[in-house]
């Protein structure tokens, strides 16, 4: 009853932030950007830097819940490495924003899972792209399922298991997805990308096990949640579409820059706590040269309801928030 009421709720802040172009969807939040694992395909981690202090983190979500952002994701790295990660979970809470969390799942315990329902947390996002550890990926359902039991029996949040496609055989991107509706969880799949966030050419294997996945009918989450991106990309290798980055959606990395998405960190970026309204404004209505081979989960689902709008900026480059300067953008720079 009391998730239900909490989707009721979180149903109702989408649509009526949808209705105003000028506020945040799906913010992210780099807590620390250090990991337990080391993923073939991932740029993300690394194995050495110390967690974002916890001042400092309360300053950036502040700053989130001035620009009104309806969720906030926590994410790293890999995000329980922050030992103030459940406190992170109760502080989005506590400033009106609904709080998810990004994890690979290996240090999730009874007690953690407790923790993060007295938390408040709305929804936990736990990665397994293969049945067992590889090269590519040690986010494996072998590992993982005693995890999958814990959450089952103890999450009292939404619980959603993406896998990427391409992260390993793809029969067993199906037996992850298989094993994962049998939990009654979310499952969602993803397209692996390269390193500046393109996506990789799909093989006829991966096409097929992507086909099988999308027919065993999937529970999804109540708000953004919308996989006709995939299957386009899939079939035509790029599309035309509106990305809202940098508005609907951005990425706050552990030096609290702003970017427009995760493969666009470390290329300029402006400090959220300078990030204002006009920026938001600005990286709505310019359109991303990166966009027609996006297969960015968050990008396409953040700006979904945007697609009737128009985007007459000047083109934004890959390169992201600090790539150009023209009068129009220079706000972002």
């Amino acid at each position: 009853m009391v998730r239900a009421l909490q989707t009721v709720r979180v149903a109702l802040d989408v649509v009526v932030a949808a209705l105003d172009r000028d506020r945040p969807l799906i913010t992210h939040l780099v807590i620390t950007r250090r990991c337990n694992l080391a993923c073939g395909y991932c740029f993300e981690y690394d194995k050495t830097s110390q967690p974002v202090p916890l001042a400092v983190l309360f300053r950036r979500i502040d700053h989130l819940a001035k620009l009104e952002s309806v969720f906030v994701t926590l994410t790293g790295g890999e995000s329980l490495l922050h030992p103030d990660a459940v406190e992170l979970v109760r502080y989005v809470r506590a400033r009106g924003m609904t709080p998810f969390l990004n994890t690979n799942g290996y240090l999730l315990t009874q007690q953690i899972i407790e923790d993060l329902n007295d938390a408040g947390l709305y929804g936990l996002q736990l990665s397994i792209d293969n049945a067992r550890p590889n090269d590519v990926s040690k986010k494996s359902l072998k590992p993982l399922t005693p995890k999958l039991k814990l959450l089952a029996k103890h999450a009292k949040f939404h619980v959603r298991i993406n896998t990427v496609i391409g992260a390993g055989p793809p029969a067993e991107a199906l037996e992850v997805a298989r094993a994962v509706t049998a939990f009654g969880f979310h499952s969602n799949i993803s397209l692996v990308r390269d390193e500046t966030g393109a996506l990789v050419p799909p093989t006829p294997e991966m096409r097929a096990a992507y086909e099988q996945i999308r027919a065993l009918g999937k529970s999804r989450l109540p708000a953004l949640m919308d996989d006709t991106y995939t299957q386009t990309l899939l079939d035509h290798g790029t599309m035309d579409w509106k990305c809202r980055a940098g508005a609907r959606t951005f990425l706050v990395d552990e030096h609290g820059q702003t970017h427009l998405c995760q493969p666009r960190a470390g290329e300029g970026g402006k400090p959220l706590l300078e990030y204002t309204i006009e920026d938001i404004r600005a990286a709505f209505d310019a359109p991303k040269a990166c966009a027609k081979t996006c297969p960015i989960s968050y990008a396409h689902h953040a700006s979904k309801f945007d697609g009737w709008r128009s985007q007459k900026g000047p083109l934004m480059s890959p390169a992201g928030l600090h790539a150009r300067r023209s009068p129009a953008l220079a706000v972002l720079g």
